[in-house]
This record gives C-alpha cells, structure tokens and sequence, in this order.
C-alpha cells in the first residue's frame, strides 16, 4: 500500500461518466434480472462464458465472510443472468436478451453524483476511558431514482496493517490482512455486524432525488497491554476502497443484485501513535490518501474474508 503526502484534506471529484442520464437501451437496466435465449452451440457456450467481462452475470452473492460471482448455467431449465453494467454489453449478447416483464422499464437511468469529498484529520479521542485514534471521510452525494425506487448502499474493502509496540522495542500485530492472501477483505468494524452493504438512506421512490452527506468514521482503540505488555504506540497503514451500489430491491435476490453506481473511490491513512511523559497520546507521523476515484481497483467489489475474522 503506497500512501502520499497530503496537504489539503479535500477537493471535487469528477462526476461520474456511467450511468448516463439515459439509457443505450431504455428497456436494459442494471441490477435486474433477465431471461437467456441460447442455441447449445460451441460458439454460443463462449459467448456467454465470457460475458462476465460484457455486463452481464449468472449470480452476484454479497455475504459477511466473501462474495461469489456466478457465470451464466445454460443448463438451467430457463437461463437467466444479471446485468451489472448495460455499458459493457455486446450486440450478440443484447440479441440474446429477454428482459423479465416484471422489471421497470424507462428511458431515464438511476443517477449518483459524487459533488465533493473531504477526510477529517486524524486525532485521539476518548471513547469512554479508552483513547481512540480515529479518521473520517465524507462523501457529498445527489442521489437520483429517476428510473426506478431502489437502495442506495456503500461496500469497504480494506488493505489492513495495525501494530501495537512496546517499551523494550518489541512489537505485536493486532491486525495483517495481507497475511491472509485473499486481497482486499470486507471491512467492519463490529462483531455483531452482519450487514456487507451498509445503507447510505432510506429505500428511495422512482421519481425523487436527495441530497446527502454519507461519513463512516473508522476506529483504532488504543489498549493499556497488548499480549500481556504496556503499549507504548501504535501503528495503522490502510488503504480503503469505497463502492457506493444500489439494489431494486434488497428482499427479492432472484430478480434483483446489487450493482455499482460510480467508480470505486480509494482513500487511506498511515499513521503512528505514542504516549507522551504525561500520559497524552499524540500523533507523531501522519501520511494521507484522500478519496479519489478510481479505475485501477475492480469494478465489482469482491473479497474472501472480512476485517474482523
């Protein structure tokens, strides 16, 4: 994980390219299910073993510990599939759509505008009697179900490395994510947490539009003993990507996933803590990334494990 210098805590991000305000196809609208028409041939097989890189899914399965994406079974009694992105479709797999009668049909397209982002300085608060190192980003939103009433939800997936040190010069790992070797894990910050997609509002109504501030502050506690050891500092190196993703409806996972809704967004922090003489705890070292979108990291969010495991 590289982190850079920074000297502003925040700046405008770029709207959004995809989704446009109107569709390529005003009856193709991502998130919903639609039926496969398939010939058996050789030549067919191909075309849909590959469509996960055009648009279009079998299943996408979003659980606490991983996700599963699922290609197309043509062996299916009736084939069907998602489409997660209308943009990346193809002409021969659009031919061989049969979209569900169920589903809304529009010339208009859901819309999320990323206005601005900023990330509050890191600092120690105390959370009870436990001092907590903690940092927050802040996204402004235009949330717009111009199509169809849906949910607007937010995925993070977290590259983790927290240390604790000690007065003889020794150290101890409190969390390695990189250890596991699966990539980005799910982040929660919860035992109890069994919600993957987090919602951002309530479920909106077709025709309306809201503007928001989603935040989501994460937490290091600074312990006293670690390992049975008095804790002297304490180190973060993490590097976050956000996925904001919006579903039609949340309560009926054979017609509808969830899809993304802008470009991943990447921010992190590394940052070290210690205790002074006076037993205040400061910020010493401090390196920033601040939120920016991004097409480097995957389009869909996909993990193996989660922060907490």
């Amino acid at each position: 994980m590289l982190l850079n210098n920074a000297k502003t805590m925040s700046y405008i991000v770029p709207l959004p390219t995809r989704p446009k305000l109107a569709c390529a196809d005003p009856i193709i609208l991502p998130g919903h299910r639609c039926f496969i028409q398939t010939t058996g041939t050789p030549s067919d097989r191909q075309l849909f073993q590959e469509s996960m890189h055009n648009g279009l899914i079998g299943d996408y399965q979003i659980r606490v510990k991983s996700t599963q994406l699922d290609a197309i079974d043509l062996n299916a009694h009736r084939p069907h599939g998602f489409i997660w992105d209308p943009a990346l479709l193809s002409p021969a797999l659009r031919q061989r759509l049969i979209i569900d009668p169920e589903q809304p049909q529009s010339v208009l397209a859901n819309q999320l505008s990323l206005l601005n982002t900023s990330l509050d300085a890191p600092a120690v608060n105390l959370i009870g009697a436990t001092p907590t190192l903690m940092v927050t980003p802040r996204f402004d939103l235009i949330w717009t179900t111009a199509a169809y009433a849906s949910q607007l939800g937010v995925v993070q997936l977290v590259e983790s490395s927290r240390i604790a040190h000690f007065a003889d010069g020794a150290s101890a790992v409190i969390r390695d994510t990189e250890a596991l070797n699966t990539g980005p894990v799910l982040f929660l910050s919860d035992p109890a947490d069994s919600q993957p997609v987090k919602p951002v509002c309530p479920f909106q109504a077709q025709d309306k539009q809201q503007r928001l501030t989603f935040t989501s502050t994460v937490t290091q506690p600074i312990p006293a003993q670690w390992a049975g050891k008095a804790v002297t500092s304490i180190s973060v190196l993490e590097k976050f990507t956000l996925y904001f993703m919006q579903n039609a409806a949340p309560d009926q996972p054979e017609h509808c996933i969830w899809v993304p809704m802008h470009l991943p967004i990447v921010w992190g922090w590394s940052i070290r803590v210690q205790q002074r003489y006076d037993g205040v705890w400061d910020i010493f070292r401090k390196k920033l990334i601040l939120p920016q979108s991004s097409t480097e990291a995957p389009a869909l969010p996909l993990w193996q494990n989660n922060s907490l495991a």
